[in-house]
């Protein structure tokens, strides 16, 4: 019976890998491609050594392996045991179920986030990730096992905090994984959706963060940055510039000059 159970839940685990893994090699791919076409535009002139994107390459596929196993883990003891919230059966349910996760863990990852870059955990949690000052798309998960712990440890959780279905929560990863690999990119894709003031995330606000340090601290929204006056202060007027020359050079034109 034990050994049945460690099976399912070793097979749980991997076919999380299995499916984070390839979000993450077709999103860094699909993203690389279409930066080529914003050339112009790169947001930050200095270039990423590719040692360092090797570094951040291998080291994301072993980050990746330990937020799998907390989401597995997680979707395994509400598969097999029901332990957390019982799911909405509507769609509409499912929907807002969906949305009150983001907002969960924006405020999560905004607060530990934060916290990581405190003296005391600085240097053995959170350095790792920010030795690349110029990140690009396989930077995303290139960060410390205390790291993942700190900030993904959301997912094996998320079921006793929000009554959320196991394809809802699956789709908010996959959307988390996605929208911060293209966050790394160092070129601006997130377009008008995001010209301020929208609460939404563009590739300046975690760009700045890696360029800046002490700001710009949630993932999915500006809202906690903005309450807490931890946004960078030409956050806006960058963000503005940022998507008019990402435009300008996806359309063939002079990106036009600061």
């Amino acid at each position: 019976m034990l050994v049945e159970r460690l099976i399912s839940w070793a097979e749980t685990v991997a076919a999380v890998y299995a499916i984070l893994l390839a979000a993450y090699f077709v999103t860094c791919w699909a993203v690389i491609a279409l930066n080529r076409r914003l050339s112009a535009a790169k947001i930050q002139p200095r270039e990423t050594t590719p040692a360092l994107v090797r570094r951040d390459r291998n080291q994301s596929l072993l980050s990746l392996a330990a937020i799998a196993a907390m989401f597995g883990t997680g979707h395994w003891l509400y598969a097999e045991y029901g332990f957390g919230f019982a799911a909405p059966t509507s769609s509409a349910g499912n929907l807002l179920a969906f949305v009150a996760s983001l907002l969960l863990f924006d405020t999560w990852f905004y607060w530990l986030h934060r916290l990581i870059h405190a003296r005391p955990f600085y240097r053995r949690v959170h350095q790792w990730h920010h030795l690349t000052v110029t990140p690009v798309v396989w930077s995303n998960n290139s960060d410390s096992l205390l790291d993942n712990l700190f900030l993904q440890s959301y997912w094996l959780l998320a079921h006793f905090l929000v009554p959320v279905a196991p394809a809802a929560l699956l789709a908010h990863k996959l959307f988390d994984q996605v929208t911060a690999i293209i966050g790394h990119s160092g070129f601006e894709h997130a377009g008008i959706w995001s010209w301020p003031p929208s609460p939404l995330i563009s590739v300046t606000h975690h760009d700045q963060h890696h360029r800046f340090f002490r700001c710009n601290y949630a993932t999915h929204f500006t809202l906690w940055d903005r309450l807490m006056g931890t946004l960078h202060l030409e956050h806006d007027a960058e963000l503005r510039r940022n998507i008019t020359a990402s435009a300008a050079a996806s359309r063939g034109l002079r990106v036009p000059a600061e």
